[in-house]
């Protein structure tokens, strides 16, 4: 009789493979991230296109895009790009994420196979000139997805600055011709933000002008397809972070 494997499932890693998991276990933690945060007004039938049938739109039809340099986190450093959408689930209000970028396997792998954060590796940037703060994206290199700018005007106090819970929809493939997936679930995760502070005791968090441009409108990453009607409100901030566990909210 053959000799049977001795590697059982309470064996495995983290992560894929299991051998020699790609990322740990949550939770991760993140300092000296620089984040910015274009809030508008979208299309409700373009909305209502990307958002899980288990979900609804909270109100107006509304996208955020945040932009970020996260200068240390124990996935290493990395830029991200997020684009979200206001909705309600069981009568809470979450942000659903149904698309990410970024530029580092680490996070791209945890993202994935944790939380299932639908992400990309793109080129991200998120710079200073004169008085301007600009983030953009690229996919493939040289092909320009999207330009923010915003100038830093005003100070807003952490009370009135929080992010919503998120939600993702984790979908794994199925290896056979079966019509489902052979997992979808709708996650729900936290990332704990906290400001840091001035020495003069004022949060690091900032509201001004801005605008958000799709440049390029691309078949392959079709952000476009949410388009700005009207900025509701343009913040940057520097943060640490904790993010944890995730929790399943639904299995569809």
């Amino acid at each position: 009789m053959a000799n049977k494997g001795r590697l059982r499932v309470e064996d495995y890693g983290a992560s894929m493979p299991v051998t020699g998991e790609a990322v740990q276990k949550p939770p991760f933690y993140y300092r000296n991230m620089e984040m910015m945060f274009l809030v508008y007004r979208t299309d409700e039938d373009a909305a209502l296109a990307w958002l899980p049938d288990a979900l609804e739109l909270d109100g107006e039809p509304t996208v955020t895009v945040i932009l970020a340099h996260y200068g240390w986190s124990t996935f290493g450093p990395y830029h991200e790009a997020m684009i979200s959408i206001r909705a309600r689930f069981e009568g809470k209000v979450w942000s659903y994420y149904p698309a990410l970028f970024t530029d580092n396997e680490a996070p791209l792998i945890g993202g994935r196979e944790i939380w299932g954060f639908a992400k990309k590796l793109a080129h991200i940037e998120v710079r200073h000139e004169s008085e301007a703060m600009m983030g953009l994206v690229e996919r493939p290199t040289g092909n320009r997805l999207m330009t923010a700018v915003m100038r830093n005007v005003t100070p807003v106090a952490t009370e009135d600055f929080g992010i919503t819970p998120s939600i993702s929809l984790k979908m794994i493939p199925c290896a056979t011709e079966a019509t489902r997936p052979a997992l979808a679930q709708l996650i729900g995760s936290e990332l704990a933000l906290k400001p840091h502070l001035g020495a003069n005791g004022i949060p690091c968090i900032w509201s001004g002008p801005g605008s958000l441009v799709y440049d390029a409108p691309s078949a392959i990453d079709p952000w476009y397809r949410l388009p700005v009607r009207e900025m509701v409100g343009c913040y940057s901030g520097l943060f640490d972070a904790v993010l944890g566990h995730g929790r399943i909210l639904a299995e569809l």
